[in-house]
């Protein structure tokens, strides 16, 4: 089941040159899914469950500007145990700008922990033919210090953890990039941040190709790991 919402995408939505941030964009993704889900789990209980995304691959095929009016479509494509994978494409005009797919898991919110898909919940979503395959990343390991990074109230969400969608903010931060200069980048979730006041940072750049970590200040473990493919 394919589901779409049009947005009229003005500066709020955009960086200091008029390109859509990463971080905007992934919301609005999320919006239409949010949307969609309501929609197919509307006789199911939920109020045990929390959908948390695990991964996030967006490939962007042209510039989104400021002042373009856009349409956001989603399919949930199939589940597999513990994932459920999401297909997204943005288009102006039926021109298609962007394309993403989000890997997503189903958290017991009594445990806190990822559980298998129950089945009356996979056959609400159904299956579509994927129209966004992805290549699998390697990642390297050894990366360069770059800084620590603040975590603000501000980033916190309803679940007082950094919301998935600020990571691609903190990215930004310590690979330099900007959003207009990226055309593909892999997000890997780990852990979450919450209850930190920083986040040590690492990259590495390799030609057109940046590797990226957020890792923990006290212990070293990975709260995201990923890679970013770039038009310079």
């Amino acid at each position: 089941m394919r589901y779409s919402k049009n947005y009229k995408l003005g500066s709020m939505f955009c960086d200091s040159y008029g390109n859509i941030s990463l971080r905007n964009l992934a919301s609005l993704m999320l919006d239409v899914s949010i949307d969609q889900a309501n929609i197919l789990e509307e006789n199911i209980d939920m109020t045990k469950y929390r959908w948390i995304v695990y991964q996030w691959d967006i490939d962007l095929i042209s510039p989104i500007r400021n002042g373009y009016d856009i349409k956001i479509t989603t399919l949930p494509t199939h589940m597999n145990k513990f994932y459920a994978y999401r297909d997204f494409f943005v288009e102006k005009d039926g021109k298609i700008l962007a394309r993403a797919k989000a890997t997503l898991m189903l958290v017991d919110l009594a445990k806190m922990r990822p559980i298998k898909i129950p089945e009356d919940l996979e056959k609400a979503y159904g299956k579509e033919e994927a129209i966004y395959l992805v290549e699998k990343a390697t990642y390297e390991k050894n990366l360069d210090y770059i800084k620590d990074l603040e975590i603000r109230k501000a980033d916190l969400d309803s679940n007082f953890h950094v919301n998935n969608a600020v990571y691609f903010d903190l990215i930004k931060e310590i690979t330099g990039i900007d959003d207009g200069d990226i055309k593909n980048i892999n997000l890997v979730y780990r852990n979450e941040i919450r209850n930190k006041e920083f986040v040590r940072g690492f990259a590495q750049k390799f030609e057109k190709e940046i590797d990226f970590s957020l890792k923990s200040v006290e212990d070293g473990s990975i709260y995201c790991l990923g890679k970013i493919k770039t038009y310079v």
